[in-house]
């Protein structure tokens, strides 16, 4: 696939999601709703789908849905010892660390998410991700003027992690005043920087510890 077919940032052939929007939604039916997202991709792609998960050592999660794509493409978390090869993924209650993981390991290919207690809303308005409860590709709900500002931060300190004194003090005069507004959330933040392949898990902890002082 050519490189201009891919997501600009997340540089993924499909993203989608199912929301953790409901106290009393079964895991069972957003994990089948994902899977059977990821196996269509797969199907297109000629690849089977990978798990990834937090969960370094399960040999099984107790849905029919995730050991089947364990036993097809196999099980990886940020812990493991060998890299699999890329392909479609389907990343279960991801953090920040396995999503970051996740993406990597399904760039060129798709990738479906279930949601846990890590806020994914603005990742997926960034990766353009599908939500598998409507159908409907996600969108943003911060203002437009705010999400260029955190694509300016993103741009100048995003790849080094927001690490220098300079990017913290951008971090600072771009998007202040939106969280003190109530503009914007530290997990909002978060959340959309991590659409983007140039910033790392530990950049986009550091913006919501960052944005977390300012409030």
């Amino acid at each position: 696939m050519a490189a201009e077919d891919l997501h600009p940032s997340t540089h993924l052939r499909a993203a989608a999601w199912v929301p953790d929007d409901v106290e009393d939604r079964p895991w069972e039916e957003a994990v089948a709703l994902a899977a059977d997202w990821i196996w269509e991709r797969s199907r297109e792609e000629e690849l089977a789908p990978l798990l990834v998960s937090t969960a370094q050592n399960a040999a099984t999660f107790g849905y029919a849905d995730l050991d089947e794509i364990i036993r097809a493409g196999g099980h990886a978390t940020p812990q493991s010892r060998s890299r699999p090869d890329r392909g479609p993924v389907l990343a279960f209650v991801p953090d920040e660390r396995s999503l970051h993981f996740a993406m990597g390991l399904a760039r060129g290919y798709s990738l479906a998410v279930v949601e846990g207690s890590t806020p994914l809303a603005e990742w997926a308005a960034g990766a353009a991700a599908i939500n598998l409860l409507t159908g409907q590709v996600t969108t943003s709900q911060v203002d437009d003027d705010v999400r260029k500002d955190l694509d300016s931060v993103i741009f100048y300190g995003g790849r080094n992690g927001w690490t220098g004194a300079d990017e913290k003090a951008q971090v600072r005069r771009f998007l202040s005043d939106h969280i003190s507004g109530g503009r914007l959330t530290p997990d909002q933040a978060a959340a959309y920087a991590l659409s983007s392949q140039s910033v790392s898990d530990r950049g986009a902890k550091r913006l919501r510890e960052l944005l977390s002082r300012n409030r």
